[in-house]
């Protein structure tokens, strides 16, 4: 019985490590870029970025734009991309030059790799070109707020880390008890 006991704790837990490893992100392919995507995007700016830092599972990039091409944009806007896409994240380091469509989202641009031209790629110079001109960006700052509860990021994952080891606990405690109550009864 005490065997039957083990392999399934392990059967449970390899099922466990499995699951999680096969929910890794999907991967997306992305559309070659080009002016058209100011027909479809809320904002359209050019900038250099100032900034990249993660913010739980996003990815937040400050850009100092330079150029507006669609939609109310300030002289710093934070663009917000999901991190946990591998090639749906914005990939700019600070100083790259680049070009980003986006969309408005509860007060916050949000945009995707896919939506984000940097220099100086190939499509860089055509879509400014296409875009033309644009206007000057208005002063301000536009901030993303992320917040996860009040708790960094780190801290985050540490309080799962150990809701999760305290759950296993737990587990494990019901399973032996339930095992010592067959055993006596048999």
């Amino acid at each position: 019985m005490a065997r039957r006991l083990a392999g399934l704790v392990v059967l449970l837990a390899a099922t466990t490590g499995a699951v999680q490893l096969s929910a890794g992100p999907a991967a997306a392919s992305c559309v070659e870029p080009s002016a058209d995507f100011l027909d479809t995007s809320d904002v359209a700016l050019s900038g250099v970025v100032a900034d990249r830092r993660e913010s739980g599972d996003d990815v937040i990039t400050t850009v100092r734009v330079d150029r507006v091409f669609k939609g109310d944009v300030t002289r710093r806007v934070d663009v917000v991309s999901p991190g946990d896409e591998v090639t749906s994240a914005m990939t700019a380091s600070p100083g790259d030059r680049l070009i980003v469509f986006g969309q408005m989202d509860a007060g916050e641009v949000t945009s995707n790799g896919c939506l984000t031209v940097t220099a100086p790629g190939d499509y860089y110079g055509e879509i400014l070109d296409q875009l033309g001109e644009g206007t000057a960006p208005k002063a301000g700052y536009l901030q993303a707020e992320r917040r996860t509860l009040g708790l960094s990021y780190e801290q985050f994952s540490a309080a799962r880390a150990v809701f999760g080891a305290l759950v296993l606990i737990a587990m494990g405690y019901f399973l032996v008890r339930g095992w010592r109550a067959r055993r006596r009864t048999t």
